[in-house]
């Protein structure tokens, strides 16, 4: 099994950081702008990709702790996806900051699109950080990898 580990500080307070993972709005900010989320534990989000076929991602939200966790497993989209997990971390730091740990555990295989999804994780973080540090501003500004 492969797994990919970012970490990255934010210049935000953790219920920004969190909305930012936990909303349409958010996740259309700094991911994809197709997309429909759980509002719980149990429920399933979905994650469009791509215009002329879009690819569909679908993951079960497991764990929800406002403002701290979220842990996600995927059970359909690219088979090398499914069974994969997504694991943020949210911790506050001093001045209204925040760390994020990321992790996309449960790689089947370390070839394939992990590569890739390592590389496109890094960027995503990223963009993340610019979205959060900068929410008041157009969320249509941010730039997207979809």
């Amino acid at each position: 099994m492969a797994d990919s580990l970012h970490q990255i500080t934010i210049e935000a307070n953790e219920r920004t950081l969190y909305q930012a993972l936990t909303t349409d709005e958010g996740i259309s900010g700094w991911w994809t702008r197709r997309c429909e989320l759980a509002n719980q534990e149990g429920e399933s989000s979905y994650f469009w990709f791509g215009e002329q076929r879009p690819t569909r991602f679908v993951m079960r939200s497991q764990k929800m702790l406002p403002n701290k966790r979220i842990f996600l497993v995927c059970t359909d989209g690219p088979e090398e996806w499914i069974g994969t997990e997504l694991w943020w971390e949210i911790q506050p730091l001093q001045d209204d900051k925040c760390q994020l740990d990321f992790k996309h555990m449960n790689w089947k295989r370390d070839d394939g699109l992990f590569p890739e999804w390592n590389s496109i994780w890094g960027k995503l973080m990223t963009q993340l950080k610019h979205y959060c540090e900068n929410v008041t501003q157009d969320v249509n500004a941010a730039p997207s990898l979809t």
